[in-house]
């Protein structure tokens, strides 16, 4: 790891700290905050483990289709693992797990990158899909809890923005003039070549032959992040009488939580779950409680199944090299 990931981390990690010592600052009875962890049921955080794992199988059975229309078929066991790999890079350097997957599925099945990151991308616009609708459903259901806390929350200004926007048109513009001249260079037939495989896994949804088995596996993936979460809140008695509608609103707070690129959501989790509970009426000891277990328990599940998948990966490149070596045979005298 080179000086510049080093000080990302650290800054991304330092992030993650803040917050969560911002959030812990807000809990006034400690004691109350250990309580309802401890009350959280084994039966209930392992059930939470074993869905958080079957979103992660799910998501890479759901990889395997959609690189099929690029002519290619990745052995199912390598892409689940490749996800879990992921999941793992993501908890130590946050926005590093698609890369990596993509650098695991390449090495093991020889599937070109730039393919491999278009189909990521698709992926993502489907989960951001899911993620639109899943907020308009928590808006709706919780109208009241969505409006207080939104009225704490302030928008930044874009005032900030606009020189950046300026440099980017005007850098677009002098891209767009010299477009024919930069078309020479190297380093621009590169980078076009892979923006062109990007975008040729990009639109592999559009020519996949198995559409239903992709959607099948989207709603699956997402009944599992609001299951690992509905057993959660189940086993914890203080707050075992939470509704769906009110669930799916914890769930899409943790969710936009996760956006800020903190190692594993530390901190930025935690708060985001915490005022989502706030607003519900809830006290923040419990809120931040029910993170904490929840985060706990599913980071506990990537690092397990994230050290055993890139164990698993690094076993099945070994054996490719040695079956691709071919054998020395000894001289005849």
């Amino acid at each position: 790891m080179n000086l510049k990931k080093i000080l990302t981390y650290t800054l991304f990690l330092g992030v993650g700290v803040v917050l969560f010592s911002l959030a812990f600052s807000l809990v006034d009875d400690k004691e109350a905050l250990w309580q309802d962890m401890r009350s959280a049921s084994w039966g209930g955080i392992a059930l939470s483990f074993l869905m958080g794992y079957l979103a992660i199988v799910s998501r890479g059975i759901r990889w395997g289709l959609l690189l099929e229309p690029l002519g290619h078929r990745a052995n199912v066991f390598h892409s689940i693992h490749a996800v879990a790999f992921a999941y793992f890079a993501n908890t130590f350097v946050p926005r590093s797990g698609e890369l990596a997957r993509c650098g695991a599925l390449n090495q093991t099945d020889d599937i070109p990158v730039d393919q491999l990151f278009g189909t990521v991308i698709s992926e993502r616009v489907i989960d951001l899909v899911f993620l639109v609708l899943l907020t308009g459903i928590a808006i709706v259901g919780n109208l009241d809890a969505f409006i207080g806390l939104s009225a704490d929350v302030e928008l930044p200004s874009i005032g900030g923005a606009l020189p950046y926007g300026l440099a980017a048109m005007f850098g677009i513009g002098v891209v767009y003039r010299y477009r024919a001249a930069m078309g020479q260079w190297p380093l621009f037939q590169k980078a076009k070549s892979f923006l062109s495989g990007v975008v040729e896994g990009l639109l592999s949804i559009q020519k996949m032959r198995r559409k239903g088995a992709f959607i099948a596996h989207s709603f699956f993936i997402w009944c599992m992040y609001f299951a690992m979460a509905w057993v959660i809140f189940k086993s914890i008695g203080a707050v075992a009488d939470i509704t769906p509608m009110q669930a799916i609103f914890i769930m899409v707070a943790g969710g936009f939580g996760m956006v800020i690129p903190a190692p594993g959501g530390i901190g930025a989790y935690h708060w985001a779950v915490m005022l989502g509970f706030a607003a519900l009426g809830y006290d923040k000891e419990l809120g931040f409680a029910v993170a904490n277990v929840i985060w706990v328990t599913q980071t506990l599940m990537i690092m397990v199944t994230g050290g055993v998948a890139y164990l698993a990966l690094m076993w099945y490149r070994i054996r490719k090299d040695r079956m691709n070596t071919p054998s020395l045979k000894p001289s005849e005298s």
